[in-house]
């Protein structure tokens, strides 16, 4: 039956009002190690790309899948699957069944992209996001390890094709919608791996459409279990992943390293210079620390009757409020921007050049091949010109 909410497509989840498990949840991040972090982000930053549309990443979407199965469960009924696409990179989502379907679910990104020659540079993309993808897997590894039988379903989901516009998690998410699955809120980790020079480590809460019930309850977890505070930040657009959670009508949030703000002077993101080098491992940490207190905390807790349809885990409604006004148009913005810069511009002109050598449509087109052969009598004319000067100055 549908819920009473006069305006089911902007859930307002219910979030407790203090941590209850911390005991447990400090007992889980005791486990966490640096040497993970270090290992799996050596590992996701040696393809070459792992870009969406290419075969590393969809080889770099399978050593995660890889991964993840490698990890020994005392969870019960633990799931690793592939949610596959249109394109070559699926998206992989592991799963740790709670007594409801009621699901929480933290999520990053795996595919990463050089804007200057998407398909031929190479695209470490070691904060954007490969940061966030080893403090999800570290998160796995905790919980998948402890002897879990939650409340609620927990879910860590690793989505292809964030960089195009969110396709991967906008056809996951809208697969959930579609299913009626109640999805009590999505917590997105983007970015977590480096701060600018001059800031100090904190956790950056980007607050555009985020309900400050949410807001509120991340600062708590930080101020509970993090060595370094929270701070509010701004994206102006849709920024990750969670802005499909949005769309289809599921709370959403994003958690990035510090201020944005301060960072955007000193990002390299998008480029070849986004090695694993310029990563702070230590707070890479304190995030995977977030992401076991998120998912403990809301897989263990009673969260009531949400405006999505209560503890059963359905909904009894769809909905696709569709991104807020500008969103992509300014994600297609920053990328048209990063490809006309004075170096993207001139890689461009340089790959077309190529492009046309090889082809030589003027062979093909007869008004191009008239034109050729109109270009090489007027340079045949002024080389013998050019030559009958030279050789009577010599004389």
């Amino acid at each position: 039956m549908p819920p009473t909410d006069p305006d089911p497509c902007h859930p307002n989840p219910l979030f407790p009002s203090a941590a209850q498990f911390i005991e447990q949840t400090h007992n889980i991040t005791a486990s966490l190690a640096d040497s993970a972090l270090q290992d799996d982000l050596k590992a996701l930053t040696s393809f070459h790309t792992r870009h969406y549309r290419t075969s590393s990443g969809r080889d770099a979407a399978l050593w995660i899948q890889k991964r993840l199965k490698s990890v020994p469960s005392g969870a019960t009924n633990t799931t690793v699957e592939l949610f596959q696409h249109g394109w070559k990179q699926p998206s992989v989502i592991a799963r740790i069944p709670g007594v409801s379907n009621t699901t929480v679910i933290l999520g990053a990104h795996i595919d990463s992209v050089n804007m200057y020659l998407p398909f031929f540079l190479a695209a470490p993309g070691a904060n954007d996001d490969a940061s966030g993808v080893v403090a999800l897997l570290s998160v796995f590894d905790a919980l998948s390890r402890s002897l879990l039988s939650p409340t609620n379903t927990i879910e860590l989901q690793f989505y292809a094709a964030e960089e195009a516009g969110f396709w991967g998690s906008a056809e996951v998410l809208s697969s959930y919608n579609n299913a009626h699955r109640d999805v009590h809120s999505v917590l997105q980790f983007d970015m977590i791996g480096r701060m600018a020079s001059k800031e100090k480590p904190a956790v950056g809460i980007v607050i555009d459409y985020l309900p400050a019930s949410f807001n509120k309850y991340l600062k708590l977890l930080v101020s509970t279990y993090l060595d370094i505070p929270a701070v509010d930040t701004a994206c102006g657009y849709a920024c990750s992943d969670h802005a499909s959670a949005i769309r289809y009508g599921y709370a959403g949030g994003l958690v990035t390293a510090g201020r944005l703000e301060a960072s955007a002077a000193e990002d390299v993101s998008h480029t070849g210079s986004d090695t694993m080098e310029r990563i702070y491992i230590d707070h890479v940490m304190e995030f995977t620390k977030l992401g076991v207190a998120y998912a403990y905390e809301l897989g263990f807790a009673d969260l009531g009757a949400t405006a999505g349809g209560g503890s059963t885990g359905m909904r009894g409604y769809t909905c696709d409020l569709g991104y807020p006004d500008g969103w992509l148009g300014d994600v297609r913005r920053f990328a048209a921007a990063r490809a006309t810069d004075p170096l993207g511009f001139a890689l461009w002109f340089l790959a077309v050049v190529i492009l046309l050598a090889l082809a030589r449509p003027w062979e093909e087109v007869p008004w191009l091949m008239r034109m050729g052969r109109r270009v090489k009598r007027v340079f045949r004319r002024r080389s013998r010109s050019l030559y009958t000067k030279v050789a009577a100055r010599d004389d």
